[in-house]
């Protein structure tokens, strides 16, 4: 598979593109005059850096929002790499491929039912499109054989770092929760907030061994202060992957409702493992237990 077809992109505003691998995670493309930022590069399988260049010409420097590695997949593929500071060793120190098992297990199970979710979705629903559209892994890849190699940062970030880009300025948010280097991107100007793993429309994953739930309830409450100035939360996993502004605020009543004990949960089991998943109207929250 070629990098058009592997990746899915769509410019969703102008100068910001979905770069996804549907289902698996998105990424995002945010272009000034003088240079571009790439927010994450995925999880290391096809050419990121070849979907990005048929985008813009510009330099190019990626932004992880933290260190896990289906959000850090691709860096070897580009000379700049920015990371909070908090995740600054673990992006050095490469991720353990033995524990990446549970994931192959998960995506052998998602591409085996593809088709039956792709007829009824035709039948039924009507919600899939170009950039959503599960894609089988490319030809001759193998899980075996999968490598995500370390990555060295040329670029340590801090809360409240500017990144200019010409004509656009992203500012860094630590919201630590998810891991302690998580961070958003905002773009205040446009109203743009890159909400990395602190924010999802499906479950957000806050029962790893690296989550925290009460640091994740105190970042989604500090950004909810800021909804007002957001009209699109860009996220990095599932197929909705764009929603409004107020989504935030939703967030972090949820995270409030669950610090404060009034959630109610079930059971799940994932690829991460057994979890306690707490629904609300527009996404989820897993924690452990």
């Amino acid at each position: 598979m070629t990098a058009e077809t592997w990746f899915a992109t769509r410019e969703h505003q102008p100068g910001v593109w979905l770069v996804a691998a549907p289902p698996h995670v998105n990424c995002f493309l945010v272009a000034g005059r003088d240079r571009a930022i790439l927010i994450d590069t995925g999880l290391g399988i096809g050419d990121v850096r070849g979907a990005v260049t048929a985008l813009t010409d510009l330099d190019v420097l990626v932004v992880n929002t933290h260190y896990h590695w289906d959000h850090s997949g691709g860096n070897s593929a580009f000379d700049d790499i920015a990371i909070h500071e908090l995740g600054a060793e673990r992006l050095r120190r490469g991720p353990d491929m033995a524990k990446l098992e549970p994931y192959a297990a998960y995506s052998r199970r998602m591409l085996e039912r593809i088709g039956e979710f792709r007829a009824t979705d035709e039948e039924f629903f009507g919600f899939l499109s170009d950039e959503t559209m599960p894609r089988p892994f490319p030809g001759g890849f193998d899980f075996a054989a999968w490598k995500i190699p370390a990555s060295i940062p040329t670029r340590l970030l801090k809360d409240g770092d500017t990144l200019d880009l010409g004509g656009r300025i992203l500012r860094v948010l630590h919201t630590p929760g998810h891991t302690p280097d998580s961070i958003c991107l905002l773009d205040e100007q446009n109203g743009l907030l890159f909400g990395g793993d602190t924010y999802n429309t499906g479950p957000i994953y806050a029962h790893l061994p690296d989550s925290d739930v009460d640091a994740f309830a105190r970042s989604t409450a500090r950004v909810a202060e800021l909804a007002d100035g957001v009209a699109f939360v860009y996220v990095a996993h599932f197929s909705r992957y764009a929603e409004i502004g107020t989504f935030v605020r939703e967030v972090a009543a949820g995270f409030a409702q669950i610090v404060a004990g009034g959630a109610s949960f079930e059971q799940s089991a994932g690829d991460e493992g057994s979890a306690r998943l707490a629904r609300f109207a527009r996404f989820g929250v897993l924690v452990a237990g």
